[in-house]
């Protein structure tokens, strides 16, 4: 039978490794962080539940997972996971199978309660113009998780393409990566594929950036004006161009940030 292994966020260490014990290995790293690694055989690829009770998922063809609590954020415990995983049983398999396994796993977050999130500073774009803006316009942009990609879309993919989702106070990147020596459409590919989970508190902080972590919610603020005139900026300039924003769109809620503790 194979082991389904459940990763939540704000779980103690401790914890996971009494309920789940030889599974995991744990690293600790002198700035305070401490990383709870777990790997499968590339030939029995595991399967885990993510995301909290009411939004859990269960992914699988996993190859590794790692956890990661900070001691600056003692009372938070874990707050970020990493998951790497194949889109197969490690077989070559043909792209459009491929295309469809990978919307369905789309299809299963959303499902849950998962809903699409937009960096901050991005502009919110729908359809086959997020496509459009993240092939031509910029490096790193987040796709519609409404929006199935058709075959020739599929192919045209950049390396590392990701869509980001949000519940519950946790936020949650997919990304995917195509073998580029395996491109041709008429013949198997190979893919990648990497979750990135983390709490809100987490994600925030990495909004703000690792150089005022330790100071997260005074900073955060003024990232966020900062970000969202950014957006509207960027906006100003798509609407010249006829492209249609979202105005629709909600963003996930900003951290309440009380007057005391940083965490």
């Amino acid at each position: 039978m194979k082991e389904h292994v459940e990763l939540r966020l704000n779980q103690s260490g401790d914890d996971l490794l009494k309920k789940y014990p030889g599974r995991f290995s744990v690293s600790k790293h002198p700035t305070g962080l401490n990383f709870y690694v777990a790997d499968w055989n590339s030939d029995a690829r595991g399967s885990v539940v993510i995301g909290q009770p009411d939004h859990a998922v269960t992914l699988p063809y996993i190859l590794g997972a790692t956890g990661s609590d900070d001691s600056n954020f003692p009372d938070e415990h874990i707050i970020h996971w990493e998951v790497t995983a194949g889109i197969a049983d490690g077989s070559p398999i043909g792209h459009d199978e491929a295309r469809q396994r990978f919307f369905s796993i789309l299809q299963s977050l959303r499902n849950a309660g998962w809903v699409r999130a937009t960096d901050i500073s991005e502009p919110r774009l729908n359809g086959k113009d997020a496509l459009n803006y993240r092939q031509t316009r910029a490096s790193v942009y987040s796709l519609d998780t409404n929006y199935v990609l058709s075959l020739q879309e599929w192919m045209s993919l950049r390396s590392r393409t990701t869509w980001s989702l949000y519940s519950d106070h946790a936020y949650l990147d997919v990304s995917i990566t195509r073998d580029p020596s395996k491109n041709d459409v008429t013949k198997p590919g190979a893919y990648f594929l990497e979750y990135s989970l983390q709490s809100q508190n987490e994600y925030w902080r990495s909004v703000v950036g690792s150089s005022k972590r330790l100071n997260w919610k005074s900073e955060l603020p003024a990232v966020v004006a900062k970000g969202l005139i950014s957006r509207k900026s960027k906006e100003d300039e798509l609407k010249k161009s006829h492209i249609p924003i979202d105005e629709a769109y909600r963003d996930p809620p900003v951290p309440q940030l009380g007057p005391q503790s940083n965490q």
